[in-house]
């Protein structure tokens, strides 16, 4: 009798377990937690708490279309991603190179173009590379918080 009591509990706990996990996977909870995380780590502020607040509310404006889209990397941070690929500094980059720094970004193939505008020589420049992380990052955080 008792191992049924017991099956019973751990069923009970595995279906709230699942209950949750499906909530957070809806919800896209993980993934916003992730990013607000990430923004935190990136910016160091002296009042996390305000600053993940301000963040939130950013998010919410952007939600209702009043706002600018809260991605995590600005231009700056964009040009450095590039420059770690282009190792030979040519300010183009090739199309493994291209992919190899929008995983660099947190982004997964069906994140952002497989198929950027490319140069005469199939190569990837600078410009299009800060356009292309842009549009899938603001790609990435629009599907987050719907």
């Amino acid at each position: 009798m008792d191992s049924l009591l017991g099956n019973e509990d751990t069923f009970l706990k595995n279906r709230s377990k699942i209950k949750a996990e499906l909530y957070l996977e809806e919800k896209h909870v993980v993934p916003l937690v992730n990013h607000l995380t990430s923004t935190l780590l990136i910016h160091e502020p002296e009042d996390p708490i305000e600053f993940l607040v301000h963040q939130v509310e950013n998010i919410i404006h952007f939600r209702k279309h009043r706002g600018k889209p809260p991605i995590l990397f600005n231009n700056d941070h964009l040009t450095n991603v590039f420059k770690g690929v282009d190792f030979l500094n040519k300010g183009a980059i090739d199309l493994s190179q291209y992919c190899r720094a929008m995983k660099m970004l947190g982004l997964d193939e069906n994140d952002f173009n497989q198929n950027p505008q490319v140069d005469i020589n199939n190569q990837i420049e600078r410009k299009i590379f800060v356009y292309e992380a842009k549009f899938a990052l603001i790609k990435q955080i629009t599907a987050m918080i719907q």
